[in-house]
């Protein structure tokens, strides 16, 4: 393991000295990606449009800054999936995940484990102040793996 983690710091090493523009792998990280929010028109749901290659982290983070930011809600209340990743009509058939700020009843019992972050699960919720610290993830956090 050890050598997999030399070899990857090696890489990253030899990108930057070889003057490779890092930029389009900064974005990959929370907090560095903007993604689009989509008021739900006559509700308190939104919807956080898949984009720019993010992942479950990613559009929880925005929905949590949204959230805060936008709809004023407290870091301690608890947004909620709405609606799973899948096609929306809001968003051009693009996929995105909804949210409530409210409860929302589940479809079924959860598939994944107590550690995954979900974009699927209807019913599944984080609380906005846990959402924001995935916005926390910088560049740094990579070299603390090595």
């Amino acid at each position: 393991m050890r050598q997999l983690k030399g070899s990857a710091f090696a890489l990253l090493l030899l990108c930057a000295g070889s003057g490779l523009a890092l930029t389009g792998q900064v974005q990959a990280f929370p907090g560095q990606i903007e993604l689009t929010v989509i008021k739900v028109p006559g509700s308190p749901d939104f919807e956080v449009v898949e984009e720019h290659g993010a992942g479950p982290r990613q559009i929880w983070c925005a929905a949590a800054e949204h959230a805060r930011d936008v709809a004023r809600l407290p870091t301690a209340q608890r947004l909620y999936i709405a609606r799973g990743l899948g096609v929306s009509d809001l968003a051009g058939g693009r996929k995105t995940v909804r949210f409530s700020p409210g409860p929302v009843a589940a479809e079924g019992p959860r598939q994944d484990g107590p550690y995954t972050i979900t974009l699927r699960d209807v019913g599944a919720s984080l609380s906005i102040g846990h959402a924001l610290s995935y916005c926390d993830d910088r560049i740094e956090d990579l070299f603390d793996r090595f």
